[in-house]
């Protein structure tokens, strides 16, 4: 891009420029699954969870996808109310619930599936095209912050400041 400040500002703008490339990644995503097969990328990752790992409780589903509770809830009601999944009671937990695609989810998913497979070639194509270690420094990102949290790191820049 030209005269890009993201870009120019360096690491003041790490945050910003990482939620413009996804940004630019899912907007592309997004418009294929709801051009192809009126499916919200947002619903993917549980979607693809449950069709592969079965029924399970959203406490474990949230735990296993990384994302917060209040994320969770939405996507689970929005899969809840387009049909695709059913909550139904946890026989050993009567305050929790499980997780069921639908027949019509399962459907749906054997469909996201197959285009899913061109979205990752073209992810690949980019990855090796632009940034062939990325998976691997994306993961060395995440190590470090399963080590010291992002918001710990700040506080030690802060207390060796103050010190």
């Amino acid at each position: 891009m030209e005269n890009d400040y993201l870009r120019e500002s360096g690491i003041k703008t790490l945050g910003t420029r990482i939620r413009r490339l996804l940004e630019r990644l899912n907007s592309n995503v997004t418009e294929v699954y709801r051009r192809e097969l009126s499916f919200e990328q947002r619903w993917f990752a549980l979607g693809m969870l449950l069709n592969e790992r079965g029924p399970m409780n959203s406490r474990d589903a949230t735990k296993m996808l990384g994302q917060s509770h209040v994320a969770m809830v939405q996507v689970v009601g929005a899969m809840e109310k387009a049909g695709l999944l059913e909550r139904k009671a946890d026989a050993s937990d009567a305050r929790s619930k499980i997780l069921h695609l639908t027949a019509a989810g399962s459907e749906k998913l054997d469909q996201v599936s197959a285009i899913s497979r061109i979205v990752d070639q073209a992810a690949a194509d980019l990855l090796e095209e632009a940034a062939p270690d990325f998976l691997k420094q994306l993961d060395g990102l995440d190590d470090a912050l399963d080590r010291l949290s992002f918001a710990d790191r700040i506080e030690a820049v802060f207390a060796n400041k103050e010190s």
